[in-house]
């Protein structure tokens, strides 16, 4: 069974399922401030003071030349789960039709490189079609401090590549390590597509479809906080969106288990 196929077998299952949601439509949705409850946003704004203390502080922080990124997500539990207890029901009524579970929190601050590299390359992550993720700055972010950037055809819409790992039937590695050429860039150019920068402020909360075309930009001035919530579809509702036995950070490679029925209920 491939991703797409326990996607749909997940939406049977869900009592309060929304048959006119669209996983695949909108592969980029962009939450303004105020989208979500005031809690939301006194916890991304309580998050984000403790996070910068710890990059200005160098604590808990590994730092590869390429990002800093934070090796102690649990230190953050109330906060994470406050959070993913707004966002992810949102998701499931609103975006897939289904239940879903958090097994990736990525927190990271952006760095100023030169030699562009990594996700700061034009790429999608070719993880099956039905993960999400939801970049959520933890400070306002302008043209100079790292604006996460997508690809957007004619219709504003975000531009995807369709995944070579899908599942236990197909899966295989992606061409040129699933980043994107300057000739193939150039041709979807052609085709109507533009890159769209998003400048927003702390809050802002962008869903995207894991192989929607991405990147960060490099910092110019001052400095880009977020954290990265990566959500995935299960049949049975987790009792917690967020747990140490399901949701993991750095400490474990991102390419998802090819089988799709490896959920919150087993250990992988």
């Amino acid at each position: 069974m491939d991703y797409d196929e326990y996607y749909q077998e997940c939406k049977k299952t869900y009592v309060k399922s929304n048959y006119d949601v669209s996983l695949y439509s909108k592969p980029v949705e962009i939450h303004e401030v105020g989208k979500f409850s005031k809690q939301y946003y006194e916890t991304v704004d309580s998050l984000s003071k403790k996070i910068k203390h710890d990059f200005d502080k160098k604590i808990d922080c590994k730092d590869d030349g390429i990002m800093i990124t934070h090796n102690n997500m649990w230190k953050f539990q109330n906060e994470f789960e406050t959070i993913c207890n707004i966002l992810v029901p949102y998701l499931e009524s609103n975006k897939y039709g289904c239940h879903l579970y958090v097994d990736k929190i990525y927190i990271y601050r952006t760095l100023k490189i030169k030699n562009l590299k990594s996700s700061y390359k034009w790429h999608y992550d070719n993880n099956p079609d039905e993960i999400l993720k939801n970049l959520i700055y933890l400070n306002d972010v302008d043209e100079d401090n790292s604006p996460f950037e997508y690809l957007q055809d004619m219709h504003k819409e975000g531009v995807t590549i369709r995944a070579t790992r899908r599942g236990l039937v197909n899966w295989k590695r992606a061409p040129n390590g699933a980043r994107i050429t300057e000739s193939q860039m150039q041709a979807k150019i052609k085709e109507g597509c533009c890159p769209k920068k998003v400048v927003a402020p702390k809050g802002t909360t962008i869903s995207f479809l894991n192989n929607t075309i991405h990147k960060v930009n490099p910092i110019t001035s001052g400095y880009r906080d977020v954290i990265n919530i990566r959500v995935k579809p299960t049949m049975k509702a987790p009792p917690a969106y967020v747990n140490k036995n399901w949701t993991t950070s750095y400490e474990f490679p991102g390419v998802v288990n090819k089988d799709p029925k490896i959920s919150w209920r087993s250990k992988t």
